[in-house]
Order: structure tokens, then sequence, then C-alpha cells
């Protein structure tokens, strides 16, 4: 699939939200009570084909924004893994003609973002001043343009979301 053109207006699923929420809000939970943090990025990575989401937390510190190499990626997985069977049987993007697979692509990614908003709505990963030092991501793995987009939406501005805008941008163009 090529990078898909998620959007602000795509819907998420309630039920497909409701099990990212309820996986996701224990694996951040356990990690909380096992680690004393403090924690800079929390993200749902999915592939580009936009299967079940992975936890990936990064510390708060030179290696902030290194995702796939955080002693914390894949964190919790156990909590996270009963997704398998609901993306599996929503279908497979390839199975699919190109614009229902953008639809279920732009959905999935709608729910995990979804997910992440409600756990912040509910002070999961900081509250109050302490929330500008944390960043909430949904992103792919390799990372596409969609994270940026998501990480606007899902972050207050901040310099720490400026700081992650201006690493994705030179990422980006060093890969072109």
């Amino acid at each position: 699939m090529t990078a898909p053109d998620v959007s602000a207006a795509s819907v998420p699923d309630p039920a497909l939200t409701a099990e990212i929420v309820h996986g996701t809000r224990l694996a951040v939970q356990q990690l909380h009570d096992e680690h004393p943090g403090p924690f800079c990025v929390y993200a749902l990575a999915t592939s580009g084909e936009a299967l079940r989401p992975y936890l990936i937390v990064t510390p708060d510190d030179a290696t902030r924004w290194d995702l796939p190499d955080s002693p914390f990626a894949v964190y919790g997985d156990e909590h996270l893994a009963g997704l398998e069977e609901l993306f599996t049987a929503r279908g497979d993007l390839f199975d699919m003609s190109a614009e229902q697979a953008q639809a279920e692509y732009d959905l999935r990614l709608a729910s995990m973002e979804a997910a992440l908003r409600a756990l912040d709505a509910d002070g999961l990963f900081a509250a109050g001043d302490a929330r500008a030092d944390v960043l909430l991501l949904v992103t792919t793995m390799p990372p596409d343009e969609t994270g940026v987009e998501s990480a606007r939406r899902l972050n207050p501005a901040s310099p720490l979301l400026a700081s992650w805008l201006d690493e994705a941008a030179e990422v980006g163009s060093a890969e072109r």
C-alpha cells in the first residue's frame, strides 16, 4: 500500500476504539507500575497495512525519538495481543478494492487516535502542565507522513511537539 491520506475527517469505529482503549490502558498502567519514568512518547504503532497496534513508550532522555530501539518498545503487549483477532476479522487490506482498503486503513488509524485521545482525557499519560512534556503518536513502522498530522491533532502546541515535528521533517527529507 502507498502512504494513505489520513484526514481529520476519518471516522473511528467505536467498538474497535473501545478495545484499543482497554488494552492500551492496561499496558500503560503496567508500565507506570513497573518503571518510574519519566516518559516522553507514548505511541501506538502499526504496520503500513494497519495491522493491530503495539505500544511503544520512550524515556525522556536523548533517545526519546528512537521508538524502535526504546527499552519500552512493544511494552505490555499481552494486553494488546487480543486486538489481533479483531483486526484480522476486519479483513486483509490487500484483499479489498483500493477504495475499500483506504477507508479501512483510515478507520483503523482513526480508531487508534481516538483511543489515545480518550485515554489522554482521562489523564493516563500526564495531567495539567506536565501534559506539555508528553507526546502522543499514532505511527506506522516505518514512519510515514500520516504520523505528523496525527501528532498535531493529538498534542497541544508545545516546544516538545515542535521539536518532534522538526525531527520528523528531517527524517522525511533524508528518506527522499
